[in-house]
């Protein structure tokens, strides 16, 4: 292993114990909005046969991470229609989506017509790791089509010092009401009369 990715680990390792130290679970929440997705889904670890149909698609011998099991969680608790993945991103992202979704649609932010869709999304994911250079650009793209029930997931948020600058200027957009940090992944919500609040939660 060299020095800088000793290095690195380290200070990754070190970014989790700040984001651990600092971070509550389900009880001491006072946004029964937030507790209920904590409660109910974040936290909702039960084994699911979806899970074993979508590792039967992966290759041989792999399984899900606790965050594409959590994604899965999410988009099966937004009951999505539509969801929206923007960029680059994980091949098994994708196949979790499409198990999870009724419709996936893929967005680059080089292609005019693939924003010419009308339909809001219910559900849009972003790779803050595979798009670093892009990451805000899709943010300001989807930040005017999302409604109150609209979840924005931002994964790798705490990869690198852009990835994590990246989720602090989302997560102070004028429109943002609610984010969730849960270290591995961020969840950005635009929810009209709610108070705002950064919530960071143990995962």
């Amino acid at each position: 292993m060299s020095i800088f990715t000793t290095m690195f680990s380290l200070k990754f390792a070190f970014s989790h114990f700040l984001h651990q130290h600092k971070a509550i679970n389900r009880h001491g929440l006072h946004s029964p909005f937030v507790y209920r997705l904590v409660d109910e889904v974040i936290y909702d670890f039960s084994e699911k046969k979806v899970y074993a149909d979508i590792e039967k698609k992966l290759s041989t011998g792999k399984k899900l991470d606790g965050t594409d099991k959590l994604l899965h969680r999410l988009i099966a608790d937004a009951k999505a229609q539509n969801v929206w993945v923007l960029g680059k991103y994980q091949a098994v992202k994708q196949l979790v989506i499409d198990g999870s979704a009724t419709a996936l649609s893929l967005k680059n932010i080089n292609k005019p017509e693939d924003w010419k869709d009308s339909t809001a999304p219910d559900v849009i994911y972003l790779d803050a790791k595979l798009n670093p250079q892009s990451a805000m650009d899709y943010f300001n793209k989807v930040i005017p089509r999302m409604q109150a029930d609209t979840l924005l997931v931002v994964d790798n948020i705490h990869h690198n010092p852009l990835t994590k600058t990246t989720w602090g200027i989302m997560t102070s957009h004028v429109k943002v009401t609610a984010s969730v940090n849960l270290f591995w992944l961020g969840l950005v919500y635009c929810r009209p009369g709610q108070v705002k609040e950064d919530f960071f939660i143990k995962f």
